[in-house]
């Protein structure tokens, strides 16, 4: 079951949630930490320039999905909000500010995406390095497939108490055939998995002790001339006492434990705020 806005349902007794049995569990502060200690030695052998690193976080909660569902779509209204659930899944509920591609015809647009803070904080070195990891990469991609690529950025954009760096990516698909093809190039982006892809997949593979599900997957509409996909940040499993929710960040060789820690609790915070109120 897909709904993009609460408005299409009449009643709550409309929709039919699903709840899975839990087979995850949150990731502890320890773990996260051994986890990051192993990542930066990687980083420190030059294998790879970003990786990024999730967890799990259980926020304890006591309203409906349709009740979350509709505090999303009040309270973030630049993001793709949705709601999946069925037998086999369960409950899945995101918010999220990342478009993975957009196509129209032979048109396509996409954005780079890296680099968290609060409006309180300045930007850094470290971020706009981190972004400009993502941008060439996604650059690199789109040379395969396009040409007249506009790159527009990198600016400012807010995803509910956290700020991002985002680049806006345009093209021209040279077959317009191609955009299955181009978008399997782009995901995972190393906003979601690091640069050089191959190596930072296999490192986490490997290192992460939790499977992502459908964190950093993508989701979204195919349509005959449009398609519309988006990067699965920002979301949660819903469960009837608690969720878990699913947050990352890129780590370079300049990145600390602790600031990383806090940036994975500003992202939860997106929908753990929601959970709470």
């Amino acid at each position: 079951m897909y709904v993009h806005n609460l408005k299409e349902v009449k009643s709550a007794s409309d929709l039919t949630f699903h709840f899975s049995e839990d087979q995850t569990n949150p990731t502890p502060r320890d773990s996260y930490n051994a986890q990051f200690t192993r990542l930066h030695e990687k980083l420190k052998s030059r294998e790879c320039s970003k990786i990024i690193l999730s967890r799990i976080k259980r926020v304890e909660h006591s309203i409906q999905p349709n009740e979350l569902f509709q505090k999303l779509n009040e309270t973030y209204t630049n993001t793709f909000n949705y709601v999946i659930s069925n037998a086999e899944i369960g409950t899945w509920i995101g918010a999220t500010p990342e478009r993975l591609i957009h196509v129209n015809r032979d048109k396509i647009e996409t954005m780079s995406l890296a680099g968290t803070k609060t409006e309180f904080d300045n930007w850094t070195k470290k971020e706009y390095d981190e972004q400009a990891f993502v941008t060439h990469q996604i650059h690199k991609e789109l040379e395969k497939y396009c040409h007249n690529i506009q790159l527009d950025g990198p600016q400012t954009i807010t995803a509910g108490p956290v700020q991002h760096l985002q680049t806006t990516i345009k093209a021209q698909l040279i077959n317009p055939h191609d955009w299955s093809s181009l978008t399997q190039g782009l995901h995972p982006t190393p906003a979601v998995c690091g640069t050089p892809t191959d190596a930072a997949r296999a490192f986490i593979l490997k290192n992460e002790k939790h499977d992502r599900q459908f964190y950093t997957g993508f989701i979204g509409f195919v349509q005959k001339d449009t398609k519309s996909l988006f990067v699965n940040l920002r979301c949660l499993q819903f469960y009837e006492k608690y969720a878990n929710l699913y947050v990352g960040g890129g780590i370079i060789i300049d990145s600390t434990q602790e600031s990383e820690w806090i940036e994975t609790e500003r992202k939860a915070n997106t929908l753990s705020a929601l959970l709470k109120s």
